[in-house]
């Protein structure tokens, strides 16, 4: 997957003299001209290729070949009300967020787009509990942790626990819409310090796709069946959604092919 990492930096370093993110992006051809070999040294002091198709961004593992993202974190709360996913290292939403990431928002958005998803195909919720699904790439999100019985692996949605009908959180994917610039060139998801929602918040990084009326605050809760050690160490992996859906197809093409040559075997 070939990126031009010359024009992501610029983008990460002056965002704030961009109110729109999405219009910088459409100045691409300009920028990749005028760029330096001062803005090099400065991708490569961000972004750290470790070989093997394997980018560095902070705490944060982008996978070329395998098509992920991998961010470590942990289990931040248990009891109460719950409105994210997952929140930045200290971040101010920690008190609504299930996992704590070890990153800041702009390394998170940038992975986001060294892994191939397009910031300008994000449209963020217009609202907090806006009804309409937010618009952009989808993607997959799973979180995996050590137990005594080897490794657990089980999609982000099933987290979250709705209490009015006693089921996980009905998200069949998720939408990168890479949060909100501000005119004034702040970065809402850094300065609320979110990186993943579920209720549509317009400064979550990703949302949910859920599209419908919220109930009322205060119905989701953090499901306990899976994660109950505050400070439990996790993994968390983003997928593109497209990516996961070839392998799947893959995976059921190859049972095909399997199933075809046994009964062929069988008729001899």
């Amino acid at each position: 997957m070939k990126k031009t990492y010359t024009i992501i930096i610029i983008v990460v370093l002056t965002c704030s003299a961009f109110p729109d993110f999405r219009s910088l992006a459409n100045e691409t051809d300009q920028v990749q001209q005028e760029s330096s070999g001062n803005t090099n040294t400065q991708m490569q002091d961000i972004v750290k290729n470790l070989g093997n198709g394997r980018l560095q961004v902070g705490n944060i593992i982008i996978d070329e070949d395998k098509k992920e993202v991998i961010i470590p974190g942990r289990l931040n709360m248990l009891d109460g009300p719950i409105e994210f996913i997952a929140c930045t290292k200290g971040g101010m939403k920690a008190y609504e967020s299930i996992l704590e990431m070890d990153t800041d928002a702009k390394s998170f958005n940038l992975s986001m787009i060294l892994l191939g998803l397009d910031p300008k195909k994000g449209k963020a919720a217009a609202y907090h509990f806006d009804p309409n699904p937010p618009e952009g790439d989808a993607v997959d999100i799973f979180i995996q942790w050590e137990t005594v019985d080897g490794q657990k692996v089980i999609k982000a949605q099933e987290l979250i626990y709705d209490m009015n009908t006693n089921k996980t959180f009905p998200a069949d994917d998720w939408i990168y819409t890479g949060s909100v610039f501000l005119e004034n060139g702040r970065y809402l998801a850094e300065e609320a310090g979110v990186l993943i929602g579920f209720v549509h918040d317009p400064a979550s990084v990703i949302e949910s796709n859920f599209s419908g009326k919220f109930p009322a605050f205060g119905s989701y809760v953090v499901n306990k069946n899976y994660l109950d050690e505050i400070g439990k160490k996790i993994q968390m992996i983003i997928k593109p959604l497209e990516v996961d859906k070839e392998k799947k197809q893959e995976t059921g093409s190859e049972k095909h092919d399997e199933k075809v040559g046994l009964d062929t075997d069988q008729l001899r």
